[in-house]
């Protein structure tokens, strides 16, 4: 691919995307966006909206660090929209969530897997398998952090399959 650089402000854009594609390669990251719906919050977020095929950390302060309602809503609900159609893998260490209560947020009960392990490296690992698995459209992971290295490859499994990813923090 020939890059053509010229000074017009029309051809930015253009010439932005031709760097995002070659900075990319042959991975796929234009999955679409996922707008809020309120105008005043989507003007914040980049591209109007929350990016689809790619992952989001979500978390909570104060007290939604012990006992986060508030945030596994918030996800519970972005999880919901990002479905699609396909089925939303929730990985979590602690046996406290009230699954029944994830229609509320109308989460299809027949669309959704539970799996709980042990630690934060098997969090990652079962949620970066979930995103690459074919069906899935949605993987949310419940760790206390998350590494560069570990994001990379959470963000390479979303790319690849246009799932959306959250770490629920």
């Amino acid at each position: 691919m020939q890059l053509l650089i010229q000074s017009t402000s029309d051809n930015t854009v253009t010439l932005r995307a031709q760097i995002a594609r070659l900075e990319r390669g042959d991975r796929r990251s234009d999955w679409g966006v996922l707008p809020f719906g309120d105008s005043s919050v989507d003007a914040c977020m980049p591209y109007g909206g929350l990016q689809l095929g790619h992952w989001h950390e979500i978390g909570g302060d104060g007290m939604e660090r012990e006992t986060p309602a508030a945030a596994t809503g918030f996800t519970a609900a972005l999880a919901q929209r990002a479905q699609r159609g396909g089925a939303i893998i929730w990985v979590l260490r602690r046996d406290d969530l009230h699954a029944p209560g994830l229609q509320a947020f109308g989460i299809d009960p027949d669309r959704l897997i539970l799996v709980r392990v042990d630690k934060d490296d098997d969090v990652l690992t079962v949620q970066e398998d979930a995103l690459r698995t074919r069906g899935v459209t949605a993987a949310i992971g419940e760790v206390d952090k998350i590494d560069l290295a570990a994001g990379r490859r959470l963000q390479l499994a979303c790319e690849k399959s246009g799932a959306t990813g959250f770490v629920l923090r």
